[in-house]
């Protein structure tokens, strides 16, 4: 039989760490570039600073999910002696964490934005170059 028997551990090397953390984190870019040009588009009739505020936090999850998967492998490959997987798997769960997290932010951005969109439009009160905001779909935006 080919299951694992109790003295047997998971084999987890930094490397698993830096593939899983970099390839979640490229996922969410990606969907993030490319929902501007697929996602829900919204015009609202003034800037808003929560909803740059809100993109740049989402973004900034992401990044986190690189430097996760970056100081994570790194620093299970500078140590001496070989990484435990618990440590190995806790970097690549938090990794997960941040992306899921970039998900829900964007999501309640998305909310902000529809309520900001269904707001009466007058032209003569709007900005002059109303905001367009891009939804930025995400696999974790339940």
């Amino acid at each position: 039989m080919n299951g694992m028997k109790a003295h047997q551990h998971i084999d987890v090397r930094p490397w698993h760490v830096f593939a899983f953390g970099s390839a979640l984190g490229l996922a969410a870019l990606y969907e993030r570039v490319q929902g501007f040009r697929s996602g829900r588009q919204y015009v609202l009739c003034h800037q808003s600073p929560a909803l740059n505020h809100i993109t740049l936090v989402a973004l900034a999850l992401v990044a986190g999910a690189f430097l996760m998967a970056v100081v994570g492998a790194g620093t299970a490959t500078v140590r001496g002696k070989p990484s435990r997987p618990p440590f190995l798997i806790a970097c690549m769960l938090a990794a997960l964490a941040l992306v899921v997290a970039a998900d829900r932010v964007d999501a309640g951005g998305e909310q902000r934005a529809a309520k900001m969109a269904a707001e009466p439009f007058r032209e003569n009160i709007c900005d002059y170059a109303p905001q367009d905001y891009s939804a930025t779909p995400g696999w974790f935006s339940w």
